[in-house]
């Protein structure tokens, strides 16, 4: 009875007590809400810059933020695997009678010291462009009401600011998991020694490319400086690709590197900032060569800091006056290349499309940011790897010496001519400002075969010229088995039939002109690249070596695989041109609907 009184009474307390969100007037709410807060003009033009950083035309893709976040995973998963993978080593199952040896130990620090190197160059690499104002800063946020000086601090403000995000993504988990899981110990002597080894080292690499540049903006005139910047990037990249894909020889190779009077390893940066990781945790008592590295790596760092400091206002000062004055065209036609381009026009280019699409390819693909880029990443790529599975170090009585294994000198034509058609045909697919790509179908309507045979053409050339070039370098260097008419023949064959059938192949399915169609994603398929790259790369190499013995065996088999090559390959020109009749107009996914009423001329 007393509980049925008790809700009674309640019921009718919850009836008659007031309302806990009365109702008020408009007046009243308007005067107890919290006025937003207004922005400052600083703080919005750095936040527009940091927003460039992330989403520019080298990210362009149907979702952008994506694929940030798929790179951004990418970048950071790195050191927490390793981290994970090296519990077991320091924390053996059952329990190691010893702990972990000092070499092997100084081998792990080493790869978070230079993955923080590689990752920090590559960033600065790859948002090259982005480091300096360019034309939409120039005329766009100039006009505005917004003092010089005030864009000089928001742009160095968010250049901090991105380059700091990159080096904390990058670094945060392993520095965080590593010296937990080495259970060193002085745990907090092991944390603040790798946080800081890791720190000096990505700093050091981006202020070192902040600086280079700066200095070439300073010294170089702006056309000149356009022309090396391809060439810079691209061995930029590749210098970097090297210091990981030599990771495995060198972490096994430091004692015998380290401990010898080898002038070559004090001039390699990474192991300047392994000094600054070993002294910091072992204190006075590390090995001397440590704390001549660590003493190296300080005064390298301050020196570059020092350098960006003193180029960087320069070159800044210097940008913005090349842009507002104008830079001269960069004509690629030089009076050498007309003979070249009168042969060409002669013997190959008898079609007056597939010599329009020629010269297009030509003068288009070094122009926009995003298409250099990738050029300088496939580019290093594939130099790095030629090099690494080529070149095997030796440290002997103090000298470190250089030799090249017949293996890898045998992999390294498959190898450019896989990467250098890999990055011909994405770059070339890759959109630059698709506005305007609605002109070549109101002028030509579906592409023909001739349009597509002058960007095969274009490909082929280039990746003919790469893999030939470097199979003759590689034969001039060779031993004297591997110079033979015979094996000579074999390099050259597999160069050239290399080149012919991963072009048709890379290009069979494509239905457009080049530089003009997004994909409508590039996540889905991401599990695909995968396999393309990890599985079918050395597959593709290690059949196409082992074929190189067969056909060395005699001329019979040489004369076989050249018609091999010749019947494939006019087998899939005959299947690309029959698909390319029966296909209709492909248009890009966010443009079916449209054309051609809108034709891209509202985003002009």
């Amino acid at each position: 009875m007393s509980s049925l009184s008790w809700m009674v009474s309640r019921t009718i307390t919850q009836i008659f007590a007031p309302p806990k969100n009365p109702v008020q007037s408009l007046n009243v709410q308007a005067e107890c809400a919290t006025p937003a807060r207004i922005q400052p003009q600083f703080e919005v033009l750095v936040r527009h810059l940091i927003y460039r950083f992330f989403h520019n035309e080298l990210l362009a893709s149907d979702d952008e933020t994506k694929r940030v976040m798929l790179i951004a995973y990418c970048v950071g998963l790195p050191t927490l695997v390793v981290s994970l993978f090296m519990y077991p080593v320091y924390h053996a199952f059952p329990p190691a009678p010893y702990p972990r040896p000092f070499w092997p130990q100084v081998g792990d620090h080493y790869f978070y010291v230079m993955y923080s190197f590689l990752i920090m160059g590559a960033a600065t690499v790859y948002e090259w462009d982005l480091l300096f104002p360019d034309v939409l800063d120039i005329f766009v946020l100039s006009i505005l009401p917004i003092s010089a000086r005030r864009l000089f601090f928001a742009r160095v403000l968010a250049l901090a600011i991105f380059l700091a995000l990159v080096l904390i993504g990058t670094s945060i988990l392993g520095t965080l998991i590593f010296p937990i899981g080495a259970g060193l110990p002085s745990l907090s002597r092991h944390l603040f020694a790798h946080a800081t080894a890791v720190t000096m080292s990505g700093t050091f690499t981006a202020a070192t490319f902040l600086a280079l540049q700066g200095i070439l903006i300073n010294t170089l005139g702006d056309r000149l400086f356009r022309r090396i910047t391809p060439l810079l990037q691209g061995g930029s990249i590749m210098l970097l690709l090297a210091v990981l894909l030599l990771y495995p020889t060198l972490a096994h190779s430091l004692k015998p590197m380290l401990t010898s009077n080898i002038a070559a390893v004090r001039w390699f940066p990474p192991f300047w900032f392994l000094g600054v990781y070993e002294r910091l945790l072992h204190g006075p008592s590390v090995q001397p060569i440590f704390r001549q590295l660590a003493r190296t790596g300080s005064t390298a760092l301050l020196l570059m800091l020092g350098a960006v400091l003193v180029t960087y206002p320069l070159a800044y000062r210097r940008r913005v006056r090349q842009l507002i004055e104008g830079a001269g065209r960069i004509d690629a036609r030089g009076p050498a290349t007309i003979p070249f381009h009168r042969l060409l026009h002669a013997a190959l280019l008898r079609i007056p499309s597939q010599r329009a699409v020629f010269h297009f390819v030509s003068q288009t693909i070094l122009r926009a940011p995003r298409q250099r880029v990738m050029l300088a990443l496939y580019g290093g790529l594939a130099l790095a790897l030629t090099l690494s599975n080529m070149i095997v170090l030796h440290v002997d009585a103090g000298h470190l010496h250089a030799s090249l294994l017949p293996y890898g000198i045998r992999t390294a034509v498959p190898i450019m001519a896989l990467w250098t058609v890999t990055a011909l045909t994405n770059t070339v697919s890759a959109p630059i400002d698709r506005r305007a790509s609605w002109l070549f179908r109101a002028l030509i309507g579906r592409p023909q075969p001739g349009h597509i045979a002058g960007v095969r053409l274009w490909i082929t050339l280039w990746s003919l010229l790469i893999t030939l070039a470097t199979a003759l370098i590689l034969h001039a260097l060779s031993a004297a088995a591997m110079r033979t008419p015979l094996v000579t023949a074999t390099q050259l064959l597999i160069a050239i039939g290399s080149s012919l059938l991963l072009v048709d192949l890379r290009l069979f399915p494509v239905r457009t002109m080049p530089f003009t169609y997004l994909r409508a994603s590039t996540f889905n398929d991401f599990p695909l690249m995968i396999v393309r790259y990890f599985i079918f790369f050395p597959f593709f190499v290690v059949i196409v070596v082992h074929q190189e013995t067969w056909i060395e065996a005699n001329l019979l088999h040489l004369l076989e695989t050249v018609a091999f090559i010749v019947l494939a390959h006019l087998i899939l020109l005959k299947a690309h041109a029959h698909t390319l009749e029966q296909t209709t107009l492909d248009l890009p996914p966010d443009e079916g609907d449209e054309f051609p009423l809108r034709l891209g001329l509202r985003d002009v």
